[in-house]
């Protein structure tokens, strides 16, 4: 029993002499501390003092963790690197290699068993409970839209002034399912090292190619099939005279949707979404803004095929190769990153404060300052904010005395304005990522509607009639419908 015990001191004091060297110590301290770290961040996100902090999100449940494996690592190289020295300093190889029996009826062996076991059971609940909240970390919309501050700033200003504000960006962006997590991660290194290398494209171009089809992720939420109606919209928009004239635009939208099962169906959607009809389509360039050729799929199961005079009919590896399946997100294609062209933005804002429109050349003034060059967001915020106040200042003495304060709030909205829509440092605005929605500031719908694609007889063609998907109620006129008496008349 003496012997025995001998060996066992022997072993351990072999094992704290291997210990005795600075990379196993370093990594004794780096594992001790990054654990002691995690633990104390885990506390004080339950307590809520993380909320909000991407940086300090990402260092507590990734950098951390990190930092911690490099330390086990450590622990054992150091070790065998000093073991080695040893051997070459005279230690034999049997005094450096026996093992001892483990005799579970020692007390003090049971002791250090335990010792062991719980330390590795900790590290496993530290590691275990670092990598699940760093998962739940890197899916958060802080960490999508605020580490890479410059870099994403432009479509997390935009998202989080959409109606999708309140829905985190892994639900569109990645959806459902294992393959499509384990995707996103991969192209997520890739995204990483591009902004490490500060070689990332400017602006941050939506990846077309790759994006997954929308009826695996909007249509969770959107289900053409069961929508069905059209739906009456007003416009408003504001002149740049000196009294912010408005004139209202209101027409009925054919939405439609639905299915012939239902015997609910007809309108935009119903054509479009892959339901009863089906259509397919190849691009001319990859933002899909040039339609060279389409492909409708009836309910009768007849197929007509459209193409431009004098323009090459694909052949079958190209369809294959290049032929889209039509569904959301080649109409909504910026449903939640939105940025607005400066005269919409500011008839927004006419709109949302109606006292506005009393300051005379509101939108006239604050529209040059939206569309001057600036060479950074901050920049052009401030400028168009001393645009408006230097103008009321100097043009209009009396009115900056009276309501100043009025004044302040308008220079502060059309500053506001800019900075949603507006990012130098990316070289984004509304110019830069077309909306297909509509054909008001793109050609959106008109790049099929333009009258041009047609069937190879000739005998049909996609209509650009007005009529086809609305109906105009009233067209910038100077007072809006009045719907109480449009419904009862």
């Amino acid at each position: 029993m003496a012997a025995s015990s001998h060996d066992r001191k022997a072993l351990f004091g072999r094992l704290f002499n291997y210990a005795n060297n600075g990379i196993t110590i370093a990594g004794i301290v780096l594992t001790t501390l990054s654990a002691l770290l995690i633990v104390t961040f885990m506390i004080v996100e339950l307590s809520g003092g993380l909320k909000h902090n991407p940086y300090m999100g990402l260092f507590a449940y990734v950098a951390l963790p990190g930092i911690f494996v490099i330390g086990l690592i450590e622990i054992p190289i150091g070790m065998w690197r000093r073991r080695g020295k040893l051997i070459r300093q005279g230690a034999t190889e049997k005094e450096l290699s026996s093992y001892p029996r483990l005799d579970f009826n020692d007390p003090r062996l049971r002791r250090i068993g335990t010792l062991v076991l719980g330390l590795t059971v900790v590290n496993a609940v530290i590691l275990g409970s670092t990598s699940f909240m760093a998962v739940e970390k890197m899916e958060s919309v802080e960490f999508c839209g605020e580490t890479c501050h410059t870099v994403m700033q432009p479509e997390n200003t935009a998202y989080q002034n959409s109606p999708h504000s309140r829905v985190a960006c892994v639900e569109c962006h990645i959806g459902p399912g294992a393959s499509w997590f384990v995707r996103s991660k991969i192209d997520g290194l890739r995204q990483v090292w591009h902004t490490a290398l500060g070689d990332y494209s400017r602006p941050i171009h939506t990846p077309l190619k790759n994006l997954r089809p929308a009826r695996e992720t909007c249509e969770h939420c959107h289900w053409p099939t069961k929508h069905h109606g059209d739906k009456l919209r007003t416009f408003n928009r504001y002149d740049t005279d000196e009294g912010n004239t408005p004139n209202y635009t209101t027409l009925l939208l054919k939405t439609g949707g639905g299915r012939l099962s239902t015997g609910q169906y007809g309108g935009i959607h119903w054509w479009h979404i892959y339901s009863d009809n089906k259509i397919r389509f190849v691009t001319g360039d990859e933002r899909k803004e040039e339609i060279l050729w389409v492909e409708l799929t009836m309910p009768s199961g007849e197929v007509r095929t459209y193409a431009r005079d004098g323009e090459e009919i694909p052949d079958q590896t190209t369809l294959e190769k290049q032929a889209r399946v039509m569904d959301c997100m080649d109409c909504h294609n910026r449903p939640t990153h939105l940025f607005q062209t400066p005269a919409k933005a500011l008839d927004a804002e006419l709109d949302a404060y109606p006292l506005f429109r009393e300051l005379p050349y509101f939108k006239k003034t604050a529209l040059a300052a939206l569309t001057a060059g600036y060479a950074t967001r901050d920049e052009g915020m401030a400028a168009v904010s001393a645009a408006l106040t230097d103008f009321y200042k100097a043009d209009y003495p009396d009115l900056w005395d009276a309501d100043q304060e009025l004044i302040m709030q308008a220079a502060e909205a059309a500053s506001q304005a800019y900075g949603r829509n507006t990012f130098p440092e990316m070289d984004t605005d509304w110019q830069s990522h077309p909306n297909h929605i509509g054909h008001d500031d793109f050609d959106g719908c008109m790049r099929c509607h333009d009258g041009e694609l047609m069937t190879s007889d000739e005998e049909h063609y996609i209509p650009m009639d007005c009529d086809t998907c609305h109906v105009f109620r009233t067209h910038e006129s100077p007072a809006p419908l009045d719907l109480e008496a449009a419904l009862n008349g």
